[in-house]
């Protein structure tokens, strides 16, 4: 399956409306500093997965969003932003959270523990050679299942096929949030 990047981004600005309701109504946010405009400062921060400043109770925080069409009950990771040589979001963002939006929840996902857990523990579990073979089958989704802490869990390697111009593939895995929560991630769910 093909993955549209531009129409993707599109979809992404269409969500901010309601994800700025949510801010204002569920959160009670008293200020929004979006970075979606392209310009040089916006692009900065997207460089660095930040795509808005929320004020809480007088707390600046950076904020990464994702939108989902559908609650799958995992979370979706960016390894390879452009497989193999460009990282993903996880390793190259630095946001204080990422705001998971699917059409019936909102998941405030704290950076710093999401991190912390995939970059020391969950990652160095996955074999380079599975996503190299991801990669070769040219395949969307693979199914694996990995032993962590004594503990059988799932994840799925995804792959997106993407073309805009010129080609390339990004690498992600999802994995469920109770295993996230398990492991020290700190997740509330709106």
């Amino acid at each position: 399956m093909l993955h549209n990047f531009k129409a993707s981004l599109n979809h992404e600005r269409e969500q901010a409306a309601r994800a700025d309701l949510f801010y204002r109504e569920v959160l009670k946010v008293t200020d929004i500093k979006r970075f979606n405009t392209d310009s040089e400062v916006d692009m900065e921060m997207q460089r660095q997965d930040v795509d808005l400043l929320l004020t809480l109770n007088g707390t600046t925080y950076r904020i990464s969003e994702k939108f989902r069409d559908k609650d799958y009950g995992d979370l979706y990771i960016e390894v390879y932003s452009k497989y193999p040589k460009t990282l993903g979001w996880l390793h190259t963002g630095s946001p204080n959270a990422i705001l998971y939006f699917t059409p019936e929840s909102v998941y405030w996902i704290t950076h710093k523990s999401l991190s912390s857990f995939c970059l020391h523990t969950l990652f160095p579990l996955i074999p380079a050679a599975l996503y190299e073979e991801l990669f070769q089958s040219h395949k969307t989704v693979v199914s694996k299942e990995l032993l962590l802490k004594g503990e059988s869990i799932k994840i799925n390697l995804i792959q997106a096929h993407n073309r805009d111009g010129v080609a390339w593939e990004t690498i992600g895995i999802s994995i469920p949030f109770e295993v996230l929560e398990k492991n020290g991630v700190k997740i509330r769910k709106f």
